[in-house]
């Protein structure tokens, strides 16, 4: 998170003496929801990096609307903001949208029941302003991802067991695996994994087609990103069978990758910070990977 934007929060609530001052970025990652990125309150029940869904409730509504929104007279309760756990009892609320949809920069008050119009410009100026940084700063992690992604596309090779390593290590992640389905079979077949307990042999196991997040990928044929970092269920898996010992990440990420006998699935997940990753990340990797596993019989012959 830079600075320059937790500096911006901080001086928009001083000048709107709020409650809350709040910024949401949109992600474009897995459930392209609203992450809450910095925030200035004098709440204890904030909800800290809540998620909130483009379109759900009144923040939502401003990302997906575009449109700056002052509720006036506030009597519903704070929960339904997405940013409380308890009710507060708030009397204003304003919001004004980033460019582009990228984000919602909010303010309440506990103090008065609306914002003089100035205010409500104001708030729009600052949202130019967070949308400047935060590109910025988005474009610096970008360039800097690219920068290894480079060096790693290039120096990519070996078995498939060495590739899966090199690409946890790119991302940050904790552990993963490669499944791969030949053509017209009823099973796949776990071909390397990295990061799980000692204790736990997959490689050369066979699993229904069906099954698992694996199963998953192979019948819908796209990648999967998800970031469920404060979900109730975050620690829970199901790549392969429902009640599997693996602990998977808040970040999670599915490749499916078609060759020329059948498919490979890789599935990487940990904890890592992904809103420096580019929006196309899956489709680079892949392309990465096709260049190197362009044969699996000879990749196969290698392990």
């Amino acid at each position: 998170m830079p600075a320059s934007l937790e500096h911006l929060v901080r001086l928009v609530a001083n000048v709107f003496d709020s409650f809350t001052t709040a910024l949401f970025v949109r992600s474009h990652q897995g459930n392209d929801a609203l992450h809450l990125m910095a925030w200035e309150s004098l709440s204890p029940y904030i909800v800290p990096e809540c998620n909130i869904e483009v379109g759900q409730g009144l923040i939502g509504w401003v990302a997906r609307e575009g449109k700056r929104l002052h509720a006036t007279h506030f009597d519903r309760d704070t929960r339904t903001l997405g940013i409380y756990s308890k009710d507060v009892g708030i009397k204003a609320f304003l919001a004004a949208p980033l460019l582009g949809g990228e984000g919602v920069l909010m303010v309440d008050s506990k103090n008065r029941y609306s914002f003089p119009e100035k205010k409500q410009r104001i708030l729009e100026d600052c949202a130019i302003i967070a949308t400047d940084l935060w590109f910025s700063w988005k474009t610096y992690r970008e360039l800097q991802f690219y920068r290894r992604w480079n060096q790693w596309h290039h120096g990519l090779s070996g078995k498939v067991g060495h590739i899966l390593i090199s690409l946890k290590e790119l991302l940050g992640l904790k552990s993963g695996l490669v499944a791969f389905h030949e053509m017209d079979k009823e099973v796949f077949i776990i071909e390397a994994t990295t990061g799980l307990p000692k204790d736990i042999r997959l490689e050369g196991q066979h699993f229904n087609v069906e099954k698992g997040l694996v199963g998953w990928l192979l019948k819908y044929r796209k990648h999967l990103m998800l970031n469920n970092r404060y979900g109730a269920d975050k620690h829970k898996s199901y790549f392969l069978w429902p009640g599997e010992p693996f602990d998977r990440g808040p970040v999670l990420i599915g490749l499916f990758q078609p060759i020329e006998a059948g498919t490979l699935v890789w599935i990487l997940t940990g904890d890592a910070d992904f809103l420096g990753w580019p929006e196309s990340l899956a489709e680079l990797l892949v392309f990465s990977l096709d260049r190197v596993i362009n044969d699996y019989a000879v990749i196969k012959s290698e392990m």
